[in-house]
């Protein structure tokens, strides 16, 4: 594929067959499948001799393309798609050749083509979806009651726990699931209308034709096969770059976490792993650098393809050249980053022990809104924000620790007390475990393809039947 950010690992990882999904011999036969599908289709209908369909069928194999003849008329007719309907028609010979490509434009045989191996490609996709979600699951059920420090702007905000972060996550996925499955409807279809998109080569068969090709080759297909439309592909693109989302902002937790100043979260570490040539001490978060690189690039080629939605007239080059480029760089970074992500979560280690430690960094701070609740069920919300605040404000100031500004304060013993003891027992208030209990059990056994519902995701059953 060529145009993903690569790194010393590349050539070790496990891509399900994704580095071929769009190299040469699959975008050839891609194409000749929807021949085929074409030739088919046609010969069914009473379009074509239905010998001939048949010949022309046999014949949409890869390997029976002469590559060598390909390249020499590539270089002659400067056509995206002759060469290989040239070659095609050879094949065929004269009686049956005749029938080739019959009624149809060069785009839809690219554009059905290329959407075709986006479809496939997405099923492997899939998998690596659900791996990562079973190993988010493991994490969320393994850490549900693991308190750390809850951080909002950069700062510590309120008790979590691991668990419940990570379910967080899920949620963010199966979102992302969700938001796929949906564009996919709409993006994985033929367009077979012919050189503006209503079968002007064809006529009122022309409908019914379209129809059997999509069957043919599994996929949907447009209501109206408009060259110039390509809304459906940006969605597509564009809930690709979502779910990419998620795995660069898991990516970038883990780079900063994995820093000396926090070290809570780590990349798995392999035996002989080095970070530095003038550096030994360095062990690098290799894999999210790769998943932070091509997640930037998957969003730039985002872009890019929302360009193509508005070209004018009825189809525009300019347009398809981004599209057919543009589609295959998109699933190149989009496999970078889910292998990325599959390992980081398969492998990822959690150090429990500093995450307890950063917690108490605050020395009861961080139990802030807890005290404030506490005290305003007796002076007010509004009083009891002020007077923790001013409280955690006499902390930094250094004129004497959070918990003994808290102890000055009406009730403040009792409240001192309630604090400690949940800092002793690792408590965080609120319903972090649930959360990560139910998160991460909703995704325990998940297969590609079955995730679980939105109203599955709603907790509120959950809760009910933990009571």
């Amino acid at each position: 594929m060529g145009t993903e950010f690569n790194d010393a690992l590349t050539s070790q990882y496990d891509y399900r067959g994704l580095r071929d999904a769009f190299a040469p011999p699959a975008m050839y036969q891609a194409f000749l499948d929807v021949e085929k599908a074409v030739a088919l289709a046609q010969g069914e209908l009473g379009m074509i001799p239905i010998a001939s369909a048949e010949v022309v069928a046999e014949h949409c194999r890869y390997e029976y393309l002469d590559v060598d003849r390909l390249g020499t008329s590539y270089r002659t007719t400067r056509h995206p798609l002759m060469p290989l309907i040239n070659e095609l028609v050879r094949l065929c010979g004269p009686r049956h050749g005749g029938y080739v490509h019959w009624g149809i434009t060069t785009q839809n045989v690219i554009q059905t083509g290329l959407l075709l191996l986006a479809k496939r490609a997405q099923a492997v996709l899939d998998g690596l979806l659900a791996d990562i979600l079973r190993h988010l699951g493991r994490h969320a059920r393994t850490y549900a009651k693991t308190v750390m420090a809850g951080r909002t702007h950069y700062r510590h905000a309120v008790p979590i726990t691991f668990g419940f972060k990570v379910a967080v996550w899920i949620d963010e996925f199966l979102q992302a699931s969700d938001r796929l499955r949906e564009a996919e409807k709409r993006a994985f279809v033929v367009i077979a209308g012919g050189a503006v998109g209503c079968f002007s080569a064809l006529g009122r068969q022309g409908p019914a034709f379209q129809s059997r090709v999509a069957a043919l080759l599994g996929m949907g297909e447009m209501a109206i096969p408009s060259r110039a439309i390509r809304t459906h592909m940006c969605e597509y693109v564009n809930a690709l770059s979502l779910t990419a989302s998620i795995c660069h902002k898991i990516a970038e937790e883990v780079y900063q976490s994995s820093s000396e100043e926090y070290g809570e979260l780590h990349e798995g570490r392999i035996e002989g792993t080095i970070g530095s040539s003038t550096m030994p001490q360095k062990i690098n978060p290799i894999l999210c650098y790769g998943i932070i690189a091509n997640s930037n690039k998957l969003y730039s080629c985002a872009g890019m393809l929302m360009a193509t939605a508005h070209r004018p007239f009825e189809s525009d080059g300019s347009a398809n050249q981004m599209f057919e480029d543009g589609l295959a760089e998109v699933i190149s970074a989009i496999s970078e980053i889910l292998v990325r992500t599959e390992l980081l979560a398969r492998d990822l280690y959690v150090d429990t022990e500093r995450m307890r430690a950063n917690l108490d960094l605050s020395h009861g701070a961080i139990f802030g809104e807890f005290a404030m609740m506490r005290l305003g069920e007796t002076l007010g919300k509004h009083r009891g924000h002020e007077l923790v605040h001013d409280a955690a404000m006499a902390a930094a100031a250094g004129k004497a620790p959070f918990l003994d500004e808290l102890a000055q304060l009406p009730g403040g013993q009792a409240l001192r007390a309630e604090i400690e003891n949940r800092l002793e027992t690792s408590s965080t208030g609120g319903i972090c475990a649930e959360y990560a209990l139910h998160f991460g059990s909703l995704v325990q056994d998940i297969a590609a393809g079955a995730m679980p519902t939105v109203e599955q995701r709603n907790i509120n059953a959950y809760l009910k039947a933990a009571r």
